[in-house]
């Protein structure tokens, strides 16, 4: 009985896809941080990340009661627990709902309201806009889809009961821009799953040089945006410093994708840790500046 139970958690932690809402951690713990300018409550931040955590969970799941026949035709999507039936599309859609329902009413009542209304929408922007109009249908999909991908920054930022200022709509742009270079790469290197299941994917609609040209513009973009941030978020020489460092390391990077000196998922893995690197110096540079008060 206790090995069924560990199975049957174990299908619903993998439909969860939990590695995708580390996002969710990275951007949403430094929002909170850099909107009060100091350290918010243990419990405010376990409540943030709790009801954020499983209002993706409950976006990534109906993604998959969506798409589940296409995914039957992707290889890196084949063993997700409904395509196999592990787990029925009912079920999914119920698990969607309770994360969902869970989520929300953690936010509104432990949090703040406003925090609640911006991470359920962009949970029906995902499943709704993203998931059933934009990705089949444009190869721009991951452009405005970006959207609920960046919302953490702005949930994290008014769960202190912030207000919605400049600053959290440029971190919103950081992550907004930084996100289709990201997946582009990606989705080089899946260029036949997504031509099987028919997604009309940048790579699969233009040639590895525009699609590294494109990738090239959000890079820079992208580090553009970390740069205006430091003088609107009251950001001090540590940031400063691992931004242009990281940032002129990040521009390298899609040159060489470019120059196909290396493999898309290089510039993937590295663009993954240039966006915590960079939240992450966000809160060592309010640290190191609140130190010396």
């Amino acid at each position: 009985m206790k090995v069924n139970q560990h199975s049957i958690i174990k299908k619903y932690l993998k439909l969860s896809k939990l590695r995708v809402v580390e996002l969710l951690l990275v951007t949403t713990v430094p929002s909170m941080i850099i909107s009060i300018y100091g350290m918010p409550p243990l419990s405010l931040v376990i409540y943030t990340l709790s009801g954020g955590t499983l209002l993706a969970i409950s976006a990534n799941v109906m993604n998959q009661v969506f798409e589940v026949e296409t995914d039957k035709l992707m290889q890196r999507t084949a063993d997700r627990p409904i395509v196999t039936g592990e787990i029925s599309k009912i079920n999914g859609v119920i698990y969607s709902i309770f994360c969902g329902l869970s989520g929300f009413i953690i936010l509104y009542t432990l949090a703040t309201p406003l925090s609640a209304f911006i991470a359920l929408s962009a949970n029906f922007f995902y499943v709704f806009i993203y998931t059933l109009i934009l990705k089949p249908r444009t190869n721009q999909n991951i452009v405005i889809g970006g959207a609920s991908g960046a919302a953490p920054v702005l949930i994290g930022w008014t769960a202190t009961g912030s207000e919605l200022e400049t600053g959290p709509w440029v971190l919103f742009l950081l992550v907004f821009m930084w996100t289709p270079a990201h997946f582009w790469a990606l989705s080089i290197e899946n260029k036949s799953d997504y031509k099987n299941a028919q997604f009309p994917m940048l790579p699969n609609e233009e040639s590895h040089k525009r699609t590294c040209i494109f990738i090239a513009i959000y890079s820079c973009s992208t580090v553009l945006i970390s740069l205006v941030a430091a003088p609107i978020l009251q950001l001090g020489m540590v940031y400063l410093i691992v931004s242009i460092l990281f940032g002129i390391n990040l521009m390298y990077k899609s040159f060489n994708l470019y120059k196909e000196k290396i493999k898309p998922i290089n510039y993937f893995v590295f663009s993954n840790t240039y966006l915590a690197v960079i939240f992450i110096s966000i809160v060592g540079d309010v640290l190191w500046t609140l130190r010396s008060i």
